[in-house]
């Protein structure tokens, strides 16, 4: 399937919950307007728009949140996938989660065919943790990672840079991810939703980390390459993977495959852009062409670019990022 700009689209991001056990000072506020529980997607509507994209080419899908993993009958749809992958109807199915559930679900997710996660974690200082998470337990998400390497899936953690909060952890994470054997992306901050705090006063770019960490490890390009978006480079000294995701200094539209839907059924081509589709109405009368058909367009009108910028001003985007998934 291709985009009228000439992107091929295989990749789906398919966010099944917006609720969230963490609460990431940049990601959502403490109060938040979760979706209705009339307006979640049934465990038989999610596969039902599972099957539609993979019928249209659709080759990956990676399953985010909120924090997927609170999703009660999340085994239940990963079955349904693992399923569809051994028919090689799809590709790979990955997850991305914050962690907080892994021990518990480890085993399952090896179970099911999922030989690869993302772990959002932004500080190594329990303190630190706690605070950018609004209570979380770096002890109890340092158990989940293990115990999801013990079952022979591969990590990656992604931390978002945060202007004097974690720069100084730069050096500290690269190192641990090199001991540990995890791949590592920094990310810029996503203006997503409006927050108290102004995202001028949040904002990290990425060149601040690449310098940081040519200097003390050196930096190789590498052709190391994933669905996302992740620019991967190999630090001479420690010999592991670092990569740096700039949706603000250095987009990368043009190369972008992804597309999203969020756990009520809306069809997003970008994650910053307001353009959407409802899939709700095409769902639920029954009429599977329908459905297609409207994927297929909403496809191809899929933006050319976000517009994401870091001032003073509203942000453009009013929901956030646990709507959309990660």
């Amino acid at each position: 399937m291709l985009d009228s700009f000439g992107r091929k689209i295989n990749y789906l991001r398919f966010s099944i919950t917006d609720r969230c056990d963490l609460r990431c000072r940049y990601c959502m506020p403490l109060k938040t307007n979760f979706y209705q529980k009339s307006d979640f997607l049934s465990l038989g509507e999610l596969k039902k728009i599972a099957k539609t994209f993979i019928k249209i080419g659709i080759r990956k899908i990676r399953i985010t949140g909120g924090e997927p993993l609170v999703r009660k009958d999340i085994v239940k749809f990963l079955e349904f996938l693992q399923k569809q992958k051994e028919n090689n109807f799809l590709e790979e199915v990955l997850l991305t989660t914050n962690g907080t559930q892994l021990k518990k679900y480890a085993k399952n997710l090896a179970d099911l065919g999922i030989k690869r996660i993302n772990v959002s974690l932004d500080s190594l200082v329990s303190e630190k943790y706690s605070f950018i998470t609004n209570g979380g337990k770096l002890s109890k998400v340092l158990d989940g990672i293990f115990e999801a390497q013990n079952h022979n899936i591969k990590i990656k953690i992604n931390t978002v840079l945060l202007k004097n909060f974690n720069e100084d952890e730069i050096l500290k994470i690269t190192k641990w991810c090199a001991e540990k054997k995890f791949k590592l992306s920094f990310i810029e901050v996503m203006p997503i939703g409006e927050l108290k705090i102004s995202r001028v006063q949040q904002y990290l770019p990425v060149s601040s980390a690449e310098k940081i960490l040519e200097k003390k490890f050196g930096l190789i390009s590498s052709d190391f390459s994933t669905n996302g978006p992740s620019r991967y480079f190999k630090t001479k000294k420690l010999g592991s993977i670092v990569g740096f995701i700039s949706p603000i200094s250095n987009h990368f539209c043009n190369t972008c495959n992804r597309i999203r839907v969020t756990s009520s059924g809306i069809l997003y081509g970008c994650l910053g852009n307001e353009s959407s589709t409802d899939l709700k109405p095409f769902l639920r009368n029954k009429n599977t062409e329908s459905l297609e058909k409207i994927v297929k367009t909403t496809i191809y009108d899929k933006p050319e670019k976000h517009f994401f910028k870091i001032n003073d001003d509203k942000s453009p985007i009013e929901r956030f990022m646990n709507t959309t998934g990660g």
